[in-house]
Parts: structure tokens; C-alpha cells; sequence
């Protein structure tokens, strides 16, 4: 894990939605605490279906505002660029400018952190790879950890697993949370209400992983995980949409083609 530094150093937070940020809230403090810069930067609109789009935005300033962020580091690239929920992996191409953009402009990045490479939401898996392809292209020095959100790996149909790593993504470094700060963190799940649908599946399982668990899980990501699937079976977001891994995975080549 990344160690105490000067305050000039930065950790980036890449989230492809609003309400993202519930699954990393543990590393969030502690970059706070040993006094990084931290910049949060969400790569979709976050208006799923039609939903307004300043409510989710709100929410997520909320949530960041309790673990210390100052809002003028929370970047909401993909509302500017209206780039909708659901349909980054179309739209990587300008995400990945607007992030790059954004990273190179400032002073010291040395760590990253990303949805995992999982196979639970296109849009985190395309977060993932736009964040590698700039760190391949860019050849940044920065360390990029990966957070569980949700998947399916050997599940059928809607089922999911919550905030639960693949082996296959490496060694696991578990973030102990102590009792206190998971009772703040279940508060602060249940304060997306505009998202109560999400919730209303999420919840159970983010309550037991909170209480009776109390960790979150990192992983280091690479290159070389984004030439495989996530896992064998259908995935996730396969089953739920029309978008395949195939088809990010190709928008992640030309990415780094294209440079």
C-alpha cells in the first residue's frame, strides 16, 4: 500500500458512476490521512434511463465531502461530456482524453486507483481499461489498484457477487475497517436515494460485508489481465446488456494503437 508522503503527492479515484465510490471509502480516508491530494473523477453522466442527472452528482459530493475530499478535486468528466450511463465502452475514446488530460495536468500522481477488471457493469470494465490504456500510453510511474464493486462469476442469470474479488486479478490486500467507520459507511450507503433501486439489491450484501467483515479488498492491476476475460462463463453485463467483453476489449486495443 501506498505509504505516507509530502502533501504535493496525488491519488487518483476513477469511477464510472455516481455512487461508485461506496466500494473504496476505506482507502479514501486513509489517502486523506496521510495527507494526499485526492482527486475524484467519475467518466459517465450517471442518468440511467432518463434520471436526472444533478441528484447522483450531489450524492456523490456528499459521500466524498464525509471521507475529506475537497470538492474542487471531484471531477464529473462524463456529465460535461455527456457521456450516458451504461454506454462508456461506445464512448472510451473521448473518455479517455478528457482523463488523460485531467492526470497530466497535475504535479504528482503515485497511485490510481479503478473499478476491477470483472465483468460485473461494462462501464466499470471500461473504466479499467481506459485508465490502462493511459497508463500504458503515458507510461505513468503512478501504482494502479483495482476495487471490487460486483460480478458474476459463477453465478446464472441476475445473481451477483458484492464487492468480492477474482482470484484471478492476484493477491488481495485487505483494508480493515474499524467498527465505527463501517457504521459511518452503511450510513453513507444508505444516502443515495436517488439510486434506492440499486440500493435496494446492493445493500443487503454491502451490510454484511461491512459488519460482519469489515474489510475492503485491493488488488494490484495489469496489462496482461486485460488480454482474458475476467472469468470463464458468460459475464455480467453480457447477460444484462448487449454489450460484449470483445467489443471493450477492441476499444481498449485501438486505445492503444491510437495513442
Amino acid at each position: 500500500m501506498p505509504t505516507k508522503a509530502s502533501p504535493t503527492n496525488q491519488h487518483v479515484f476513477v469511477f464510472a458512476h455516481p455512487d461508485d465510490e461506496f466500494a473504496c471509502l476505506e482507502q479514501i480516508r486513509r489517502s486523506v490521512a496521510m495527507n494526499h491530494q485526492v482527486i475524484c473523477v467519475y467518466l459517465t453522466d450517471g442518468a440511467y434511463g432518463g434520471q436526472a442527472i444533478e441528484p447522483r452528482i450531489d450524492e456523490s459530493r456528499r459521500a466524498l465531502a464525509k471521507q475529506g475530499v475537497a470538492t474542487e478535486s471531484i471531477y464529473f468528466l462524463g456529465a460535461s461530456a455527456a457521456i450516458p450511463d451504461g454506454e462508456l465502452p461506445m464512448r472510451m475514446r473521448t473518455a479517455y482524453d478528457l482523463l488523460s488530460d485531467l492526470i497530466s495536468r497535475q504535479e504528482q500522481v503515485t497511485a490510481c486507483f479503478v473499478p476491477a477488471w470483472e465483468g460485473g457493469h461494462q462501464d466499470h470494465d471500461a473504466s479499467h481499461a481506459i485508465l490502462m490504456a493511459i497508463h500504458r500510453n503515458t507510461r505513468m510511474r503512478a501504482l494502479v489498484w483495482q476495487f471490487p464493486l460486483y460480478n458474476g462469476e459463477g453465478l446464472r442469470g441476475p445473481f451477483f457477487h458484492v464487492m468480492r474479488p477474482l482470484q484471478s486479478n492476484g493477491p488481495v490486500t485487505s483494508l480493515s475497517v474499524p467498527l465505527r467507520d463501517r457504521l459511518r459507511d452503511l450510513r453513507t450507503c444508505m444516502g443515495y436515494p436517488s439510486q434506492w433501486r440499486t440500493w435496494i439489491g446492493l445493500l443487503p450484501f454491502v451490510a454484511f460485508k461491512l459488519i460482519f467483515r469489515g474489510t475492503y479488498a485491493l488488488q494490484i492491476a495489469s496489462e496482461e489481465a486485460l488480454e482474458r476475460r475476467p472469468h470463464e462463463g458468460k459475464l455480467l453485463f453480457e447477460r444484462r446488456s448487449k454489450i460484449t467483453w470483445e467489443q471493450i476489449r477492441q476499444n481498449y486495443l485501438a486505445l492503444l494503437e491510437e495513442g
